[in-house]
């Protein structure tokens, strides 16, 4: 009874504290896992569930890793890799996380102008510019947040209508089961949307940005249990929520129907049970904040990588810091003028991310099993396992979708 009463004032006191792996993913619940798990459903219908659920599964066990890192070692993980790798695989990190990030942006801005292309009526690519100008402001400048609440709160809106048309389908037990089965649908784009899926929760840019979220808390290793606590509820309750919900809807809506899902207004007819002719205009708007709320963290990632390789502050208050995060704001304006559809180009972003995401995950690996850190928090068999295991599986599918595109 003394330990269940305890247990209670410890989940309530961690309540209290959490935040950090929220951030993380708010990100990941962004319009590229929507546009993945939904034309994975329309197009396979259950055949790819295992993934989604292997996403939510290993996006939890490697963002509590990253903020192991954050915890034990004190430093965002591009410094940490410096101090116990070398400035090479410092560089070599950096380069690749950089890379990633930015990629990330220039697609999210091409989305952002998509929508309010839709949204307006008003077909321009220089929607980039005038939302890279008014994010860079507010991120440089301060009051961003106030809006970013609101757009969060209206994806939650979205994500609850996509939760109660789930009750409202017609699911088949049996093919769900079977869909957690692994298996591979032949073809270049079982191969994109898997790596996509995958490449939604466990990606260089939120693995590398949730080691300086931790520090920004100031969180040590007696705060190890919160961490664990603040990642499992965010990544894997909330996030696997959300994408498990959009991909059974997907695969119980439009598969049957024989929706080919190639743009965003085809993914909407998935809330037409729910919200009949409204399921556009709602289904929009909730992409369209989920863009906006992923882009800006997007922009900030970019900037810790940088600035930490560079030892500069990791502040907007440093001007070399608000000088890349415009840097990246002026470069995501070029995302625009990609002449093709935005909802196709999400999960390509995706997949190319995670090409580049299974050398954080080995450097993680290897620092919290190195000598010096590992005695400050060893890892246990089974966290070890679960690295490893997720490690091969994203490798196993990044490579098999560079490889299905280049044969």
């Amino acid at each position: 009874m003394q330990k269940s009463v305890l247990m209670i004032t410890q989940g309530k006191e961690y309540l209290k504290k959490m935040g950090p792996a929220w951030i993380i993913s708010a990100v990941a619940c962004g319009p590229a896992t929507l546009a993945s798990v939904s034309t994975a459903g329309a197009r396979y219908a259950y055949g790819l569930l295992w993934v989604v659920v292997l996403s939510a599964l290993f996006g939890t066990t490697v963002q509590y890793l990253a903020a192991k890192i954050g915890v034990v070692s004190g430093k965002g993980i591009i410094r940490a890799t410096e101090e116990h790798l070398g400035k090479t695989w410092a560089w070599i990190l950096t380069i690749d996380a950089l890379i990633a990030t930015w990629l990330a942006a220039m697609v999210l801005m091409n989305a952002l102008s998509g929508i309010t292309s839709v949204l307006t009526g008003i077909q321009t690519p220089y929607w980039g510019v005038f939302f890279g100008l008014v994010i860079g402001g507010l991120l440089v400048g301060g009051g961003y947040r106030w809006f970013e609440s609101l757009c969060k709160l209206l994806v939650v809106c979205v994500v609850c209508c996509f939760v109660m048309v789930l009750f409202m389908s017609s699911l088949n037990a049996q093919e769900i089961l079977s869909g957690l089965i692994p298996q591979f649908p032949g073809g270049m784009g079982s191969a994109l949307l898997s790596a996509a899926i995958m490449g939604g929760a466990v990606h260089i840019t939120i693995i590398g940005m949730h080691t300086y979220n931790v520090n920004a808390r100031h969180w040590n290793t007696n705060d190890l249990g919160l961490a664990r606590f603040d990642t499992v509820l965010s990544m894997g309750f909330a996030f696997g929520l959300y994408s498990v919900a959009i991909f059974l809807v997907s695969a119980a809506v439009l598969h049957p129907n024989q929706v080919s899902v190639t743009k965003a207004t085809d993914a909407a007819m998935a809330l037409a049970p729910l919200l009949g002719t409204s399921a556009m205009m709602v289904f929009l708007i909730g992409l369209f904040t989920a863009a906006f709320s992923t882009i800006a963290p997007t922009f900030l990632a970019g900037a810790f990588f940088l600035a930490d390789k560079m030892h500069w502050p990791l502040s907007v208050k440093d001007r070399r810091f608000s000088g890349v995060i415009l840097f990246g704001c002026v470069l995501s304006m070029l995302g625009p003028f990609i002449k093709t559809s935005f909802y196709l180009l999400l999960p390509l972003m995706l997949a190319l991310g995670l090409t580049g995401t299974p050398l954080v995950i080995a450097i993680i690996l290897y620092l919290l099993n190195k000598t010096d850190l590992k005695n400050r928090a060893p890892n246990n068999f089974f966290l070890n396992a679960m690295g490893v295991l997720t490690l091969l599986v994203t490798t196993f599918l990044a490579l098999r979708f560079v490889i299905t595109k280049i044969s």
